[in-house]
């Protein structure tokens, strides 16, 4: 009850948090499809660690860049920058369809850059909105916004991997059994393909939409006198 009192009360919240979860529901399906893509468009069971590392290499270097960036232009618009760079990294390895290679650990890696931003930025204005809250209603509900914003990453997450177990089953996807042979349809290859890159991309697009409903900024916090009861 405490949690959906926060949700009814602190828009900017609500903003972020709904921003947040649909940024985790698209990495979550590109994080759930990289094995598919390694098998059944790279051609290879050991591209998976590539992927997985083009992703996640470049987010540990970019995390401090961001930083730079947040200060300059603010953390909002940071958060919208990376937002922008990780759908147009998505929406790129939709070309895998009629084409794929090693060019595609490039497209990764940007989503990877990106990625850094995505999860280090949020992280920061959750705090500022968690300050707002305190100035406007009273101390003592940082639990309660931080409990919430772990669920939404976790239930985002999930829900990214059932996405894209729908996507395979929907394109006739055919499970494979150890030691059997099989051969993919193609329609079922360009579910792979769209699972990893259109619909991440579809969904981080949406997010920019919640985000901009995100209308909190430091000038606001500043400026707010201490809640008294």
């Amino acid at each position: 009850m405490s949690g959906f009192r926060a949700l009814g009360r602190s828009q900017p919240f609500r903003a972020l948090l709904g921003t947040f979860v649909l940024q985790a529901l698209a990495t979550g399906t590109m994080l759930a499809g990289a094995q598919y893509v390694a098998t059944w468009v790279l051609r290879s069971e050991d591209a998976v660690t590539f992927v997985f590392v083009a992703l996640v290499g470049p987010a540990l270097l970019a995390t401090p860049g961001w930083t730079v960036i947040a200060r300059r232009v603010g953390k909002e618009r940071a958060f919208a920058m990376a937002t922008v760079l990780f759908t147009a990294a998505a929406a790129s390895l939709v070309f895998a369809v009629w084409a794929s290679g090693a060019w595609i650990y490039v497209s990764v890696a940007v989503a990877g850059v990106a990625y850094a931003g995505l999860q280090s930025l949020p992280m920061a204005m959750l705090p500022d909105v968690i300050s707002h809250d305190e100035r406007t209603s009273g101390a003592g509900q940082a639990g309660t916004f931080t409990g919430i914003w772990t669920a939404g990453e976790t239930v985002g997450f999930a829900l990214g991997a059932t996405a894209v177990s729908l996507t395979l089953a929907a394109t006739g996807y055919i499970s494979t059994v150890a030691g059997a042979t099989v051969e993919q349809p193609d329609a079922a290859v360009t579910g792979i393909v769209l699972s990893f890159s259109a619909l991440p991309a579809v969904l981080m697009a949406g997010s920019l939409l919640t985000l901009r409903h995100y209308r909190l900024r430091r000038a606001d916090i500043d400026t707010l006198e201490p809640f008294h009861a």
